[in-house]
């Protein structure tokens, strides 16, 4: 069916999942050949459903019925996997179409990926399957795996091994050897794949298909994938809100962090807006969590089977290593944990279970004396989880024959009555009976045991952003909020001209933008006569197409505070803009009022090739200019988004006030933001970019100073 919230057909991928029959074409008895693999592992697994070969050498393949085609086949055939040559791979989608296939898996390679004339190929196959109502994964993929139905429909070493259980991970990939060698390493961690997808070259089907019907997967609690690059960011963004709205989180492994797709623009926004900011803006505005390793995807994996979700991100650290629990601390803080200071009756109760010489502070440092009164350890445990501002907890200590159970017993007990993550970090080289069995009943409970601390703090870290995205997206208040613009707005660009800062800004008025008190002038009594009613001091500004930098071309004058200076500069701008671009073209000189006071900032917008319109904001001058401080979010845009926006960049505490300053009106700010992002929401087919630079914001209230619209 299409779920309505997704526009998705998700259950034309269900035969990729669970098929009544799957037809092998190219079934062969040589081990070596993927069709072998692929079959070894369907009749090892104990695949229910019915098996076919294809291949007119044989009559049976390792007691599977073979035949000499596709259409010889009795009865219906649900989904096919194709190994073949890639010249013969074009007639036999033919034949699929013609017999009623649903779903084929194409391993076989030589298409889009080689050149033209194989992407031609494959945009036929594309084009026979969509004709004949078929699904296709691949071309050159290595396949999908299903471990709840015995799917193993891929021809990668991972089909040999054991399923690990609990199944809990659906992983998706844009490659298939890379993805092959996490679903192995993943494994042996101890994280069980329900799922597992090579996409290939997406003839047909997509990397957001498959997380599409992912979501709907009830073995897949968790959602991990390798992303090159996305195809539709639309679809993505659809998927990614749904995920969000059902709280099932989504890790993705994103290459192409280099500068090198970034692309040149007129326009500050375009020309900082390199590919993976967006994606790494987008990541943060849907809540899916960017990893950087594989052991950061395993050690979420492990935290979030727990199902305890924080309510805040205040960590405790419980440590029999005063040195380890600073370590601790410092890595929980860079990564965005807040450590606070233990107070009030839990600092009583812990000064009270802990040695004169360990310390109740946060890291609290229980030292080696835990281990010979391991009570110590329980009792610390449900103080500090019963105090309100403590939302997760982590314990870093050893285990050993005489203290184990009853660690093991506090543990479990604790566990089990709080909703408050808890997670062990504890490495036993060598342990014993006695330590093994107390370490088992405790994962089995649900506690997350980690070796590494760093591991374990970008685990908490990223589960308590993960709770803090989901709150703020269930929230009522965080909608796309909207407002009527004026029918100048749409006017001034559907006209086929490009548009000068003052019409641009008049667009952006249209929109309860609030910009300077200004006007066009024709000469300089007319400048005169405007200046006088804006009051001085004001500015004028040369206003002509061809001339987009106007202090270079001399056209800019500042803080003109009398007749005779506002006369004096009219004739200067015209005849500094005339030496600098003879062949310009005037439209007139802005007179405007000169602000004074308050903090600059930009805000811009840039069209994605993948997502659309992205909305630039940081603080301007040296901000923007060296330091690049600025946060990117994807248009349309909430208000959490336009907050979070504004917070995110390095220079908020200037907007807080700085050296006796007053902090600016951020409601204004935002509420700039908010309307930007609705007028290139409402205009995306006209403007290209966008950029105000200044706004500058005040205590009250803010004004757009300059601005600049690119039509398209």
């Amino acid at each position: 069916m299409v779920k309505p919230e997704l526009n998705i057909d998700t259950s034309a991928m269900e035969s990729f999942f669970n098929p009544r029959s799957i037809a092998i074409i190219g079934a062969s008895e040589e081990p070596s050949k993927p069709s072998a693999r692929v079959l070894n592992a369907l009749l090892q697994r104990g695949y229910g459903g019915k098996i076919f070969g294809v291949n007119p050498r044989y009559q049976e393949v390792r007691g599977v019925p073979c035949y000499p085609s596709l259409a010889a086949i009795p009865g219906d055939v649900e989904m096919v996997i194709i190994s073949i040559p890639a010249g013969a791979v074009l007639g036999m989608m033919e034949e699929c179409v013609a017999k009623g296939v649903k779903n084929a898996v194409v391993f076989t390679s030589g298409f889009g990926e080689v050149g033209p004339e194989g992407k031609a190929i494959q945009d036929k196959m594309a084009d026979l399957a969509k004709k004949g109502n078929m699904r296709i994964l691949g071309p050159n993929c290595i396949g999908i795996i299903n471990i709840k139905h015995s799917v193993m429909a891929s021809f990668a070493n991972i089909v040999d091994l054991e399923p690990v259980y609990p199944i809990s991970m659906g992983f998706v990939t844009q490659s298939g050897a890379f993805g092959a060698m996490i679903y192995m390493q993943a494994s042996q961690e101890g994280i069980g794949f329900s799922c597992f997808i090579s996409v290939g070259n997406e003839a047909d089907t997509d990397f957001c298909d498959f997380l599409a019907y992912l979501l709907d997967d009830p073995e897949t609690k968790v959602i991990g994938g390798y992303l090159e690059g996305a195809k539709d960011g639309k679809k993505f963004r659809t998927v990614a809100e749904e995920a969000l709205r059902i709280g099932k989180p989504i890790l993705m492994l994103k290459v192409g962090r280099s500068t090198a797709g970034s692309r040149a623009a007129s326009s500050h926004t375009g020309a900082l807006a390199g590919d993976d900011q967006i994606y790494d803006a987008f990541f943060r505005q849907m809540g899916i969590i960017r990893i950087e390793t594989l052991s950061e995807l395993t050690s979420f994996v492990e935290v979030h089977r727990g199902g305890h979700m924080p309510e805040g991100n205040n960590i405790a650290i419980l440590s029999a290593s005063g040195g380890a629990g600073v370590w601790i601390a410092d890595k929980c803080e860079a990564l965005g944990l807040n450590v606070p200071e233990i107070t009030g009756e839990t600092r009583r109760k812990l000064e009270e279970y802990l040695p004169f010489f360990g310390s109740a502070k946060n890291p609290i440092d229980t030292t080696a004396a835990v281990g010979q009164n391991p009570a110590m350890l329980g009792k610390c445990i449900r103080a500090l989880l019963a105090d309100d501002n403590i939302h997760m907890l982590t314990i870093n200590i050893g285990f050993a024959d005489h203290n184990a159970e009853v660690y093991a017993d506090d543990l479990i007990d604790i566990f089990q009555a709080t909703t408050k993550p808890i997670l062990l970090v504890t490495l036993v080289v060598a342990p014993t009976e006695i330590v093994s069995r107390s370490l088992a009943r405790i994962k089995e409970s649900g506690v997350t045991i980690l070796k590494d601390p760093l591991f374990a703090v970008q685990a908490m870290s990223n589960l308590s952003r993960y709770a803090d995205k989901v709150k703020k997206a269930a929230d009522p208040k965080n909608i796309i909020t909207t407002v009527d613009p004026e029918p100048e707005a749409s006017a001034l660009l559907k006209t086929p001209d490009a548009l000068s800062e003052y019409h641009g800004k008049k667009v952006l008025g249209a929109y309860g933008i609030p910009i300077t008190r200004e006007g066009l002038v024709q000469s300089a009594d007319e400048a005169v006569t405007l200046a006088r009613e804006l009051g001085y001091p004001v500015v004028m500004k040369i206003q002509s197409l061809q001339i987009q930098h106007k202090t270079e071309s001399g056209g800019i004058k500042l803080n003109l505070s009398s007749e005779r200076e506002v006369r004096i500069a009219y004739e200067n701008i015209l005849a500094n803009v005339k030496h600098y671009m003879p062949s310009a073209a005037i439209q007139g000189v802005l007179v405007q009022e000169m602000l004074t006071d308050g903090v600059e900032v930009i805000i811009g917008v840039t069209e994605d090739p993948v997502f659309g319109h992205a909305v630039m904001f940081g603080l301007g001058g040296i901000f923007v200019e060296a330091l690049k401080d600025v946060s990117f979010r994807l248009a349309p845009l909430t208000r959490k988004d336009a907050e979070e926006m504004v917070k995110e960049i390095k220079g908020y505490r200037v907007l807080l006030g700085m050296r006796g300053k007053a902090p600016v009106d951020v409601d204004a700010l935002v509420d700039v933001i908010l309307r930007v992002s609705q007028l290139v929401t409402d205009h995306g087919d006209r403007i290209k970019e966008l950029d105000i630079n200044p706004l500058v914001v005040f205590p009250k209230g803010a004004k757009v100073v300059d601005a600049l619209i690119v039509k398209k």
